[in-house]
């Protein structure tokens, strides 16, 4: 290949030519073959400019996580379930190999001065390594980028939610709900961010901001993503200015929550975000101020202002077994300036089903059906106005 394409291979920035590498390597397998052979032609491509024997992980859509222990330990997550694989390097040299055209990949470098990385790879997976003298052994995480979407049949089918959840979601995202979405990393918050989108009219204006392009959504949408030159927080002020109807924050970690909930209590209704916590209530609130604590508020004043801006907050669990669905799904609602969860929906593990516990509030039902103007609430629990004293909990 060097003989042949020369510049292509060994042109400092080669890199930026990854796509006509890999064309001209299957045009050269085929030439020696006579034929095509897909196999062949990404086994090739994986030893010359690839990730050697990992490739067919990194092509595989049901892998999401591929993890390296040294150069006898390699194992993947597939269909949520841990699985040690049969491949085995030689020696750490060879790891180091394939951590090192990775991170090439990246425009970075690891070495023993700079023993750790932390990189979005062309593909949009994240790749985090740790080195000697950090570890004995190159230690690789890398978590797949996986466009996974998944219909509304398909998470009701899988216990995700049950099909009265589906039509309280679709009107409560319709109508302009603002929502949180928590959970642990892994447990598809995104994935569940991206079907509610779904269900958003497709003349309004929205501005997704993320890290990494993941939600790529259609319709009247601008797609936001933070650089090195500009972070989260930029963007979510500049987002204010370009008029959109919704804003959808693919993660909330710093001070870019502030300015989002701000959004959602002053007109942006519906928008949404994701975030990492242990439940949808007091574990919640704590990180929402925590991520707001340079905003110079009071905890008290960010307490108020969160229960000014979210409608609701939903909580989805990843069980030791690979199965995944939502917990819980509680309205926020104003006691004296505190929030207080009434819980609308839960799961019930021991029967495996999801129970529906309260409606929503008089204030939020008029609002809903305000918005949605001659189109009537669905005739289901939670839009019913009939309330329970059970599954309230005060902060």
């Amino acid at each position: 290949m060097i003989q042949k394409h020369r510049s292509l291979f060994l042109d400092p920035d080669s890199q930026k030519y990854l796509d006509r590498q890999e064309e001209v390597i299957r045009q050269e397998v085929r030439s020696l073959l006579g034929r095509e052979d897909p196999e062949t032609e990404n086994y090739v491509i994986d030893q010359l400019i690839g990730y050697k024997d990992l490739g067919p992980f990194f092509r595989d859509p049901e892998v999401t996580d591929i993890l390296i222990n040294g150069p006898d330990q390699v194992y993947i997550e597939k269909n949520n379930r841990p699985i040690r694989t049969d491949i085995k390097f030689g020696s750490s040299e060879e790891v180091m190999k394939v951590l090192q055209m990775a991170v090439q990949k990246a425009n970075r470098k690891i070495d023993y001065n700079s023993p750790l990385v932390d990189v979005r790879l062309p593909d949009g997976s994240r790749l985090n390594a740790v080195i000697v003298p950090n570890c004995p052994f190159p230690a690789i995480s890398i978590r797949k980028f996986v466009r996974k979407s998944f219909s509304g049949e398909d998470l009701v089918a899988q216990g995700f939610l049950n099909g009265e959840m589906l039509t309280f979601f679709r009107c409560a995202v319709r109508a302009g709900c603002n929502m949180v979405i928590s959970g642990a990393t892994g447990c598809g918050k995104t994935t569940f961010l991206r079907f509610l989108c779904s269900f958003i009219p497709g003349d309004e204006r929205i501005v997704t901001i993320e890290d990494t392009f993941e939600l790529n959504l259609t319709g009247h949408v601008v797609p936001l993503q933070s650089s090195r030159q500009i972070d989260v927080g930029s963007l979510m002020v500049n987002a204010l200015r370009m008029y959109p109807r919704r804003i959808i924050l693919g993660e909330f970690r710093g001070p870019e929550t502030f300015e989002l909930l701000q959004a959602m209590g002053t007109g942006h209704m519906g928008s949404m975000t994701t975030g990492h916590a242990n439940n949808a209530r007091h574990d919640l609130v704590q990180r929402l101020i925590r991520a707001m604590i340079r905003s110079g508020m009071s905890d008290e004043e960010l307490m108020r202002h969160i229960v000014s801006a979210i409608d609701l907050t939903v909580f989805i669990k990843k069980y030791r077994d690979g199965t995944w669905c939502v917990t819980e799904v509680n309205e926020v609602t104003d006691n004296q300036g505190r929030p207080e969860f009434v819980e609308i929906y839960r799961f019930n593990r021991i029967s495996n089903r999801h129970e529906v516990v309260n409606s929503l509030s008089p204030a939020l039902l008029e609002r809903l059906q305000d918005e949605l103007g001659d189109e009537k609430l669905p005739d289901i629990r939670p839009f019913s106005g009939l309330n329970s004293a059970r599954g309230v909990v005060k902060l």
